[in-house]
């Protein structure tokens, strides 16, 4: 399972490798006791190997930093660590994770967590929730079939309060729908905040301030979110404009043909002689040069207006240029290859 764009406390343990092969040896026998005693019981079973996962495997100081940002349980941490979570470059990470269309951060396969080691500081957070993220996905594949089928009925549930103009049900609708109760398990926990008791119960299992973890989301997502605020706002005033400047540019040429045919017409009857009086000639020609002198103060406006108009179209090409370079922080398809020291 893998996410596009989508965190806990503990104490720091030490590596301490020598005094645990003699307990691993013993916490073996004892996995292998649980097993012939109670082989019903799937979830002790994959707890305690979890956990020789994590004693024969220890957390670097990368992952245990993560861990304690976003404040994690004990038992997800156990999950985190056994999931041998790595933050990885573009070429290593396009090698385990499945990039397929969409920008993909993360990805959890073959029960193991693949994050994307995004580095710009403006989107300082997005690793940590990516890693939550996963990490919810290999929560997910631990509950038992009675569980899953209680938390699937309560994301069901919370789903369907969600607005369907949520930009999160866009990006979901590509899932297969075999993936979405689990997809959702995960992007409720790390994006929505207030569920309701059952399921904030259900994710205090895992966190221990579940807020933090999507506050750090909406962070995460700050700078570029802020640009994508900007863009839609110069995109309203550009297209506001642009239809504004199209009718009062139809109207001017419209209004300059009439003129120049009148002023035309004009020059004609007045080389044929045609006025009646000096008056009539002076009357008629002050009309003209009245709509001539307004014409031009029309136009003058207008072209400030478009002036304006493509002083706008040139923000809103800066304002792309660096959403692009912003977002290709994410996708790790456009990558420089890294280079090692």
């Amino acid at each position: 399972m893998s996410t596009t764009l989508s965190p806990a406390s503990g104490r720091h343990r030490q590596s301490r490798r020598s005094p645990w092969i003699s307990l691993i040896a013993s916490l073996s026998v004892i996995a292998v006791a649980a097993i012939v005693i109670a082989p019903w019981d799937a979830q002790r079973r994959q707890a305690i190997a979890d956990q020789i996962t994590v004693w024969t495997n220890p957390p670097s100081a990368e992952i245990e930093a993560i861990a304690d940002a976003t404040l994690l349980t004990e038992d997800a941490r156990r999950v985190f660590f056994a999931s041998l979570p790595t933050i990885e470059s573009a070429e290593t990470f396009n090698e385990h994770c499945s990039i397929e269309g969409s920008t993909v951060l993360g990805c959890y396969a073959a029960e193991r967590i693949y994050v994307f080691n995004v580095t710009d500081e403006r989107l300082a957070g997005t690793v940590e929730v990516t890693a939550v993220h996963e990490l919810m996905h290999a929560l997910y594949d631990r509950l038992s079939r009675s569980e899953r089928e209680r938390i699937d009925a309560l994301v069901a549930a919370a789903v369907a309060e969600i607005p369907e103009t949520d930009p999160v049900r866009d990006v979901l609708a590509t899932y297969a729908e075999s993936q979405l109760a689990d997809e959702w398990h995960a992007r409720l926990a790390t994006e929505f905040a207030d569920l309701g008791p059952e399921l904030e119960e259900h994710y205090a299992q895992y966190f221990e301030d579940r807020q933090l973890i999507v506050d750090l989301n909406v962070r995460s997502r700050a700078a570029l979110t802020e640009l994508e605020v900007q863009i839609d706002d110069l995109v309203a005033q550009i297209d506001e404009l642009g239809a504004d400047l199209e009718v009062r540019g139809d109207q001017y040429e419209q209004q300059l043909a009439a003129l120049n045919a009148e002023i035309e017409d004009f020059n004609r009857r007045a080389d044929d002689g045609e006025f009646e009086s000096q008056e009539q000639f002076n009357s008629e020609r002050a009309a003209l040069l009245a709509r001539s002198d307004a014409l031009e103060a029309d136009r003058v406006v207008l072209n400030a207006d478009t002036e304006r108009y493509n002083a706008l179209v040139a923000e809103l090409n800066a304002l792309d240029t660096r959403y692009t370079d912003l977002y290709s922080q994410l996708d790790s398809t456009q990558a420089p290859p890294s280079v090692e020291d």
